[in-house]
């Protein structure tokens, strides 16, 4: 008995099944946020710069002095990524630790004047992005207060243990 070579099937592309309208929101919002993520990374690389390390500048420059811990949090890194980002920040010279007289071996980090010009320059990249954004929405300021409610929601504070499903790993 021989097995029959089985049809390739074509993968649907973005806007299609399930990855459009008739797909599931959860699955929608991670591909939105994906599709964002390679489009601010496509335009950021051109100044050398990551969409975590746009993101981490952001903050900083925002937040003068917040430790590594409070910049991880706000900007949706994991402790480790955010340790790795903020020494490529100091490398390029971007930003800079400092310590606090008093807090002991706690760091604040602080950006650079070479950082405030490189985010200038990555804020006009990532305005095009938000621009093309604003259009799609159609001016529609529900969504962005839609985005803000889902986040506020489901913050890290207010998550609740999550309900038994019974099935057991």
């Amino acid at each position: 008995m021989t097995d029959k070579p089985t049809a390739k099937v074509r993968e649907p592309k973005i806007g299609e099944g399930k990855r459009g309208r008739s797909g599931h929101l959860i699955y929608l919002l991670r591909q939105a946020n994906t599709a964002m993520h390679q489009a601010l990374d496509r335009e950021l690389f051109e100044l050398g710069l990551t969409f975590p390390q746009y993101s981490a500048l952001t903050m900083i420059n925002a937040h003068p002095g917040l430790s590594s811990a409070e910049l991880a949090r706000i900007s949706m890194l994991t402790p480790q990524s955010t340790n790795e980002t903020v020494q490529r920040l100091e490398a390029a010279g971007w930003a800079m630790r400092a310590s606090v007289p008093g807090e002991g071996r706690a760091m604040r980090l602080e950006i650079t004047a070479s950082g405030r010009k490189v985010l200038g320059l990555a804020r006009a990249c990532t305005d095009r992005i938000e621009n093309r954004l604003v259009r799609l929405m159609a001016g529609d300021a529900a969504i962005a207060a839609w985005l803000v409610a889902v986040a506020v929601a489901f913050g890290e504070e207010d998550v609740a243990e999550p309900a038994s499903s019974g099935i057991r790993p």
